[in-house]
């Protein structure tokens, strides 16, 4: 009888390990609100990010460029357009992560620039009240990208540290989208619509996504039905207030 109790365990925990790691949510560290009003102090690590999610966007410390993880690996698009990979201990002001569930891929059946290429994963979407992973393998014959410059404290609003951005015109370039798609509802949680950052495939280069024209690719889109976020305690969170108008300032710092 112990020996069926000892077998029995032993399969439990072994059922436990190769469980999925909450694959069907979605994790964010604070409100987009927050990075809209200035809160760029780090609140989590990229360790502790590495526990919620293998893919996703964000930005760094001192909002010092932006971020992108892809298989497990997080990086740093510097305000030159380079990447670097980044250590665990790295800090976080806001970040978006998901375990990514792969997929059916999806073929592009023609070049592409941005808006068509919105509108055909918009065709794979199945719903829009959903959240929506997404990673594009593919050839861009073309790239508009930027990168945030790091700031000095006191810091501005984002609209106004925007303005010190850099922005890149990559050509013929191969590598990954990175990104989410969010619904109309969650304005002030996190940014309605796409979103997207790309790597390069020597993963040398990078940028949030402006502008693109797509020559070729394949693409996954991996549906989540859970959403989870985490509040920092700090004071600089604590005491921000909400911009009035999110859905300008949203637009105004993605366009």
């Amino acid at each position: 009888m112990k020996r069926i109790y000892l077998i029995l365990i032993v399969l439990i925990a072994l059922g436990c390990a190769h469980a999925p790691r909450h694959q069907d949510t979605v994790f964010q560290n604070a409100p987009i609100n927050a990075l809209l009003a200035g809160c760029y102090s780090g609140t989590m690590t990229v360790g502790e990010l590495g526990k919620h999610g293998d893919f996703g966007i964000g930005t760094l410390d001192a909002l010092d460029g932006e971020m992108v993880a892809l298989d497990n690996v997080f990086y740093q698009i510097q305000a030159d357009g380079k990447a670097l990979r980044l250590k665990n201990s790295s800090l976080s002001p806001f970040a978006t992560v998901t375990f990514f569930n792969v997929g059916p891929e999806v073929s592009l059946p023609r070049a592409m620039g941005y808006e068509m290429f919105q509108a055909f994963l918009d065709s794979k979407l199945p719903s829009e009240n959903l959240i929506y992973a997404i990673r594009v393998e593919g050839k861009f014959s073309s790239l508009k990208v930027r990168s945030a410059a790091r700031q000095q404290k006191p810091y501005p609003v984002l609209t106004e540290a925007i303005k010190d951005q850099k922005v890149f015109e990559l050509k013929d370039q191969e590598g990954t989208l990175v990104g989410f798609w969010f619904p109309a509802y969650v304005s002030g949680i996190n940014v309605p619509g796409y979103h997207f950052h790309f790597l390069s495939k020597d993963k040398t280069l990078g940028g949030h996504v402006q502008d693109l024209e797509v020559e070729s690719a394949h693409l996954q889109v991996d549906t989540s039905h859970g959403f989870k976020m985490h509040l920092p305690g700090n004071d600089e969170f604590l005491k921000f207030h909400s911009a009035a108008d999110t859905k300008t300032a949203i637009q105004e710092v993605e366009k």
